[in-house]
C-alpha cells in the first residue's frame, strides 16, 4: 500500500472517530481541521497535487468556521 492511500486512510479513520465521539459540532469541525492540517503538513511529499489542492480548500473553510466559533465564544465570555 502506497503512504497516499495510508494517509487518506488515516485522514477518514480520523474523521469518522472524531464524529464519533465529539460531544459538538465545533468540536468535530475543530479535530477535522487538525486532521487535515497533519495530513498535508506529513503527507507534503506523498499526496498529489491534485489531493493537496482539495486538502488545502477543505482546511482553508474549516479555518474560516474555526475563526466564527472562536468569536463567538469570545463573545459569550464578554457578553457573561
Amino acid at each position: 500500500m502506497a503512504m497516499r492511500e495510508n494517509m487518506l486512510i488515516f485522514l477518514a479513520f480520523w474523521i469518522v472517530l472524531s464524529g464519533l465521539l465529539s460531544p459538538s459540532p465545533s468540536i468535530f469541525l475543530t479535530v477535522a481541521l487538525i486532521g487535515i492540517l497533519i495530513v498535508l503538513e506529513i503527507g507534503e511529499f506523498y499526496l498529489s497535487k491534485e489531493t493537496k489542492e482539495i486538502l488545502k480548500i477543505s482546511s482553508y473553510f474549516l479555518l474560516l468556521i474555526f475563526a466564527f466559533i472562536v468569536a463567538q465564544k469570545v463573545y459569550e465570555v464578554i457578553k457573561g
